[in-house]
């Protein structure tokens, strides 16, 4: 047996993970709710989409741009 001190978990660490999967949660139910189909305006053309895929589509740009975001402000 070892008598080397366990370090305490991280209550703020554990706060975070509990939210995120929260609004995990949320953005997964939100987006299943959101299946008709919707007119979506593109730069040349018109076409009519499940709004599911919109919403997919929006949510990964705004990861992209944010994790760039990041990456931009370090880099500074």
């Amino acid at each position: 047996m070892s008598d080397e001190p366990v370090p305490p978990q991280s209550n703020k660490g554990m706060a975070r993970l509990v939210i995120a999967l929260v609004l995990l949660v949320l953005l997964v139910a939100f987006v299943l709710s959101n299946t008709r189909k919707v007119k979506v305006g593109f730069v040349f053309f018109d076409s009519r989409t499940p709004l599911i895929f919109v919403l997919i589509v929006t949510i990964a740009i705004g990861i992209i741009i944010d994790r760039l975001w990041i990456y931009w402000r370090r880099q500074r």
